[in-house]
């Protein structure tokens, strides 16, 4: 079973690094931030 538990572990931390790996490269490429906050009426003096 301790071998079975290792290997888990071991998958575990590859697909955790994989993971880390892809976000350091999202957060590195530009482009639309999907989840920010956008003015959308087109108004740049709306609050002047």
């Amino acid at each position: 079973m301790s071998e079975f538990i290792d290997k888990i572990k071991h998958k575990a931390e590859a697909v955790s690094a994989a993971i880390d790996n892809e976000l350091t490269v999202l957060e590195g490429a530009g482009g639309d931030d999907v989840l920010a906050e956008h003015d959308t009426d087109g108004d740049d003096d709306a609050e002047d």
